[in-house]
């Protein structure tokens, strides 16, 4: 559906999970408003992410009406969570975390690229999809924001009175709207593809003497590999090939070196510092969503959960809003709270699971302890796989 116009009600900077859901979502429930849905890309593509999409995120999907879409795309379902370090094994089948609020068993591994693309081509018909365009600037005006874009075919502008910013942990809305808070901490990963790795259908994490290692089944005997490197292996990113890397930590990890034999790597991807947070979610005529509104560490491997849910939480918020004028923050507030009750606590649980991974001795020599307590066992991994009811619109 095209806008007759440059001038749109919501404009979405981004179209990855948490951007698609927003504008689905507010698009559904109101179908007479007008939604710009821009991309930076000319289509979806691999980009570094642990592909996978926890329980309470395939929940998400179920109640928007897109799991279909994206078991389509091939994705593969995931029956359960491992932690193994070289003292002991930590695993669980889903359907043993899951609590009475949810019944929904499995995670997927599912590729990024055709992830975006299932999401991107159910919003289409709904809303004006825009790429590849990139923002430059934004400023607000009388009655709108004024967006200054470049493309291919040069500078465009657009006027919206709502802007979210689902473009992603380096987010250009959150650092033109001065949102964006300083990060102290420096974490850095490598991603990559491989082949020929021997997995259970479980999204497993490893700990491992560079850091911690994570491992998410595609199907078509394909699984992700993330390394999130320990402090002291960040000096290794200048000196060695990030594929050098990445396969001196498989053959250094006791739990993975032996399956590792005949793997082939694909493209190994490095990210640039991984923490980045903003000083609120929300603004006058500005809201945040997915990595944008704050970067969740690989650990608790919930990236994309969250990017869902917040992107529904907002886009209820935006269809019960009239939007004749630009909305302040206190009319954003709804989405606010939400957010913080459904993602602000589970972040700070992970952030504090990744301190306790950082010592490397004691995190060992505790997932020894933990594995012999099957009780423990539960609430840890639960807690790592972010196993808890995806929050509703209240």
């Amino acid at each position: 559906m095209d806008a007759p116009d440059d001038c749109f009600d919501i404009a979405v900077i981004g179209a990855g999970p948490a951007g698609a859901l927003t504008a689905w979502t507010a698009a559904r429930a109101r179908p007479d408003l007008r939604i710009a849905l821009i991309d930076a890309m000319p289509a979806p593509e691999h980009r570094p992410c642990g592909e996978y999409l926890a329980p309470h995120g395939v929940a998400v999907l179920a109640e928007s009406g897109l799991e279909a879409a994206v078991l389509a795309t091939g994705a593969c379902p995931l029956s359960g969570v491992t932690l193994e370090g070289p003292h002991g094994a930590m695993r669980s089948q889903y359907c043993d975390l899951a609590t009475p609020h949810l019944s929904r068993g499995n995670a997927l591994g599912v590729r990024r690229e055709r992830f975006d693309a299932a999401l991107q081509q159910a919003v289409a018909p709904l809303v004006s999809l825009l790429r590849p365009l990139r923002l430059t600037a934004m400023r607000r005006e009388a009655a709108a924001w004024r967006l200054d874009l470049l493309g291919g075919d040069g500078e465009r502008v657009l006027h919206a009175r709502m802007v979210v910013g689902a473009d992603g942990r380096l987010s250009q809305v959150r650092r033109l709207a001065g949102l964006d808070r300083p990060v102290g901490r420096k974490r850095y990963a490598l991603v990559c593809r491989a082949r020929n790795l021997a997995h259970r259908q479980h999204v497993e994490m490893h700990l491992s003497p560079l850091g911690q290692i994570g491992l998410a089944p595609l199907g078509e005997n394909e699984c992700n590999l993330n390394l999130l490197l320990a402090e002291p292996s960040r000096a290794l990113l200048r000196s060695r090939p990030r594929a050098q890397v990445m396969r001196a930590a498989l053959a250094a990890t006791p739990s993975l070196a032996a399956r590792c034999h005949g793997i082939s790597l694909g493209p190994v991807m490095a990210t640039g510092s991984l923490p980045q947070d903003c000083t609120s979610v929300v603004g006058d005529g500005i809201a945040l969503v997915g990595d944008a509104a704050g970067f969740c560490d690989p650990f608790s491997g919930d990236g994309m959960s969250f990017a869902l849910t917040s992107g529904r939480q907002l886009g209820h918020c935006l269809a019960a809003l009239d939007l004749a004028t630009v909305p302040d923050a206190t009319a954003l507030a709804p989405y606010a709270r939400a957010y913080h009750a459904a993602i602000g606590c589970k972040r700070r649980i992970g952030d504090g699971l990744n301190h306790l991974l950082a010592r490397r001795g004691l995190s060992e020599r505790l997932v020894g302890v933990l594995a012999r307590s099957r009780p423990l066992t539960r609430l840890l991994l639960g807690m790592a796989a972010g196993y808890r009811p995806p929050p509703r619109w209240l």
